[in-house]
């Protein structure tokens, strides 16, 4: 039997499908592909789903954990107790101490990431390098939380550049957006149904 014959169904089977949440028909459909000739294709096989539960993507997770390091080194620069304890970043000259990082550290995972992305702060956004440096640190070292209570600045303006560039004709588009941030999709609809039920736009029992 080839494999087009495994994944057939019944109507009675589809029908069962059709009752199911978004995530529960996502693993069944997971089921119905993984057939022994899939199953050794699985290193091929990159499953996209909620959670991207078979592959991650190293190049952002590399520059994450090398810039872990320059915030640290910030942090141990103002203060380095033998106990373990540091300060906290400082923003007079760290953008070019930031800049002398990714030079002495090149061969660092990540680093060429990490140079493009502050290039494009300062050549494309026009961002102020010490500001644009020390948001990176103090963003990786998490020392402000819970301040800002929404996106950071820099960060915001780079986010709102790439939605532009894959939800909506960047040539031509020149709206913009605020961006509110918050830790998925769900989250996202939960705050919106709450602001609204808030604001009394909806009222509980409304389809």
């Amino acid at each position: 039997m080839d494999t087009l014959e495994k994944l057939k169904t019944t109507r009675r089977r589809e029908q069962e499908l059709e009752r199911l949440s978004p995530f529960e028909l996502k693993d069944n459909l997971i089921k119905l592909a993984e057939p022994e000739k899939v199953k050794k294709m699985a290193s091929q096989m990159l499953n996209a789903g909620r959670g991207n539960p078979n592959w991650i993507s190293t190049i952002p997770r590399e520059a994450f954990f090398t810039l872990g390091k320059f915030g640290t080194e910030e942090c141990r620069r103002v203060m380095n107790d033998p106990s373990g304890i540091a300060g906290i970043p400082e923003q007079k000259g760290i953008g070019k101490r930031f800049q002398a990082f990714l030079r002495e550290n090149k061969e660092m995972p990540g680093t060429d990431l990490l140079k493009k992305l502050f290039q494009y702060g300062i050549k494309e956004k026009g961002f102020s390098a010490d500001a644009f440096a020390m948001e990176l640190a103090e963003g990786v070292i998490g020392d402000q939380y819970p301040t800002p209570d929404r996106m950071l600045r820099h960060t915001e303006s780079i986010v709102h550049d790439y939605l532009m560039q894959e939800m909506c004709n960047t040539a031509t588009h020149t709206e913009s957006y605020d961006l509110f941030a918050v830790e998925g999709g769900t989250a996202a609809i939960c705050y919106i149904f709450d602001s609204l039920m808030e604001n009394g736009l909806l009222k509980k029992g409304i389809k």
